[in-house]
């Protein structure tokens, strides 16, 4: 129930946008509103998805060590389903409203420039990337404002260009990976140096001694599950679209399109908090469809 009611607030959040965004374009793009062959239309798209790799920041503090680190997410092909309301003024120009709902499986998770400070020391890198496991769906609810322009090539194709501007809801809740991992590397490296730096004469030691000695930091050093708190599940931002394709006219009432979409939505962030902890992570998304539908005037 508490799913339910929280899509459905962001879904009448990004209803009401749409509908600003649609009296906004309306005047300027409907100098012949009334024309003879102006009417309303519904339609379809079922696009695949495919998402490029994004690149993340997540930074935080567990039990007072600080740590950041650059973050690669890579997702594997997804689906998306939306539909539209719209009207055609007869000039080649239609405005739609677009719901769409969208999800796609995460494929890798790899840490780059993981990074701790500490004030006697200052910034130490935490050396190597570190790729972790990773199980689950990222989700997209989101609405749509499209203009769009149908050209005429003297028959039934009708090729088309446009875009649109809009909200989307990024769901991450059901991504499943273990969170203290980077507040893990940072706690490893600072208790490594601090035993290194209590063991007198570590650097004529033999080599198995070293390791064994920085072996027994990391260990000591080691974190309770749910240290670094789970972050917040969604985060929704301003998106925007832009797009082309070819429409064909099955009847005077039916149109069917093959079409290209690239969608970009920044600055999602998700935060976290517990008493031990805070973490944060921003990222982007970069979404491209090609997409099959139908639109039918009435």
């Amino acid at each position: 129930m508490r799913l339910i009611s929280h899509c459905t607030s962001a879904l009448n959040r990004m209803i009401v946008a749409a509908g600003a965004l649609a009296m906004f374009f309306m005047p300027v793009i409907a100098p012949n509103a009334r024309a003879a062959d102006s009417r309303w239309y519904v339609g379809l798209n079922v696009p695949v998805m495919f998402i490029d790799d994004s690149e993340s920041v997540e930074r935080g503090e567990a039990q007072m060590i600080p740590y950041r680190a650059n973050a690669v997410n890579s997702y594997k092909t997804g689906f998306r389903v939306s539909g539209m309301l719209g009207y055609e003024f007869g000039t080649g120009f239609r405005v739609d409203g677009e719901v769409f709902f969208a999800r796609a499986a995460i494929g890798d998770l790899t840490y780059k420039g993981r990074t701790t400070t500490v004030p006697q020391l200052g910034t130490i890198d935490i050396p190597g990337d570190h790729c972790i496991p990773v199980s689950g769906s990222a989700n997209q609810l989101g609405g749509m404002v499209n203009v769009w322009y149908d050209f005429n090539a003297g028959s039934r194709w009708r090729p088309y260009i446009g875009g649109g501007l809009g909200l989307v809801q990024v769901d991450w809740g059901d991504v499943e990976y273990n969170r203290n991992e980077v507040a893990q590397g940072a706690a490893n490296e600072l208790a490594v140096l601090q035993a290194q730096a209590m063991t007198p004469g570590f650097a004529s030691l033999p080599p198995a001694a070293q390791e064994q000695i920085r072996q027994g930091a990391r260990a000591r050093a080691k974190l309770p599950p749910g240290t670094v708190p789970e972050l917040s599940g969604t985060d929704t931002v301003f998106a925007y679209q832009v797009g082309a394709g070819m429409g064909y006219e099955v009847t005077n009432a039916i149109t069917v399109q093959l079409g290209y979409r690239l969608l970009k939505a920044n600055q999602l962030e998700f935060t976290g908090r517990n008493a031990s902890a805070m973490a944060t992570a921003t990222t982007e998304m970069q979404v491209h469809l090609f997409e099959i539908g139908v639109r039918y005037r009435f």
